[in-house]
């Protein structure tokens, strides 16, 4: 794969000398994501604050280091800190941070919370709240997509789906989710930054176990329904808060960003943007197209449980291996010479921006089902879209977006 970016190698592991969480890469991940691409299946990658990652940037290879999680753990953690060995602030969730057989059970009865029929039954409270959150800024002409249409959206129905919670105090939410997704990688000076803005982040997790508990989820909720497993003696009191807080914590702020990275791609290829209009049933595919061209998260984490090797590179056990979303889903072995360009024709279904395997996304289809009333509204009420002004670009470990996304809108 062409680059102009410089690739070394030390003995047989390739090596890309490109920190993933400087301020630099964090704001435009475009080169590091080429140069590891044309590496190999697996590579070394510089870190200033002294972690020795290796980290995927293929296709083929990320697939199967998904597909093999009995090598390949999820209960060593989802950041660089090895949970056997680091403390951290959060509890680890029994959704994401778990090997089977504990995975197990929790999927499973998470899956009988989120079905094909749950999802069609939530539609229409979607859809409404969708037709007017896109008519309040409509009648504005120009607005910030980011925290006026991206996070209005989510913050009104996520809650409300998940808790049935009150409003006061909803702005807790992506503060957590602001502090949960920078410790999952290093502490740089950028990051120390932001947790210190923070301020005390213990109340806020109060605020969010008060919400989640038993007693204070909505009786329709789908904290509810998962609150009925432990009833039943499926999965313990403990395990249902935890499996509450994750499903609320993982599918709000990842959803945001995903949602208002998709506006600004419909916003900057007008010959999109008129593909949706004509058919804006296709909204599924516009932000599928979008999760695969710039996925919110930046990269996923598996930990080796033995001494082993990714496509020839070795790798020890307790090793942090990062999947870099970025990278993986413009892997033009996959998805050919056009991998960089934004396209609704393109059959992006398969992209891993949500995982893959027994640790895929949960939360998918209801973020789906967002995508589709929030995109569809627009494409049916707005003739044109278009940016307002320069984007200002969210710098996370974690997760990729905006702080502020002006654009323009006339209506339909």
């Amino acid at each position: 794969m062409p680059t102009d970016a410089p690739i070394h190698r030390r003995a047989t592991v390739p090596y890309v000398p490109f920190d993933p969480f400087s301020d630099e890469v964090l704001a435009d991940g475009t080169e590091f994501h080429r140069a590891l691409t044309a590496a190999g299946p697996a590579a070394r990658v510089d870190q200033s604050e002294g972690f020795e990652i290796v980290a995927v940037g293929r296709y083929e290879t990320a697939a199967a280091v998904y597909d093999d999680p009995a090598m390949f753990l999820n209960s060593r953690g989802q950041g660089l800190l090895d949970r056997l060995e680091d403390e951290s602030f959060r509890e680890p969730s029994v959704l994401v941070e778990a090997d089977p057989p504990d995975h197990t059970v929790a999927r499973s009865v998470i899956r009988k919370v989120i079905t094909p029929r749950a999802v069609r039954g939530m539609r229409a409270s979607f859809v409404a709240a969708a037709e007017a959150a896109v008519d309040r800024v409509v009648e504005q002409g120009s607005f910030d997509a980011q925290t006026e249409l991206a996070e209005a959206f989510p913050l009104k129905v996520i809650p409300d789906l998940v808790m049935g919670v009150r409003e006061e105090g909803r702005e807790n939410l992506l503060r957590y989710s602001t502090v949960l997704f920078e410790c999952l990688g290093p502490m740089t000076p950028r990051a120390r930054r932001v947790m210190e803005d923070a301020g005390d982040i213990d109340e806020v997790r109060t605020w969010i176990a008060e919400s989640c508990a038993r007693e204070n989820v909505g009786p329709a909720s789908l904290g509810a329904r998962i609150w009925e497993a432990a009833d039943s003696g499926a999965i313990t009191a403990a395990q249902a808060a935890n499996m509450v807080r994750s499903l609320l914590g993982a599918g709000l702020d990842t959803t945001i960003h995903s949602l208002a990275r998709t506006i600004y791609h419909l916003a900057t290829h007008p010959e999109q943007w008129r593909k949706l209009r004509a058919a804006p049933e296709r909204a599924t595919l516009a932000f599928d197209e979008s999760l695969r061209l710039d996925p919110t998260v930046r990269q996923t984490y598996r930990t080796p449980a033995r001494d082993t090797d990714i496509g020839g590179v070795p790798v020890r056990e307790g090793q942090k291996i990062m999947l870099i979303s970025g990278a993986v889903n413009r892997d033009p072995d996959h998805w050919g010479p056009d991998a960089d360009r934004y396209d609704l024709d393109r059959r992006s279904g398969s992209h891993l921006a949500l995982g893959r395997g027994i640790h895929q996304c949960v939360g998918g289809p209801i973020a789906r089902l967002e995508a589709d009333a929030l995109l569809g509204a627009l494409a049916r009420r707005v003739e044109s879209l278009e940016l307002d002004g320069d984007p200002e670009v969210l710098l996370n470990n974690t997760v990729r977006g905006f702080t502020r996304l002006p654009v323009r809108v006339t209506a339909a």
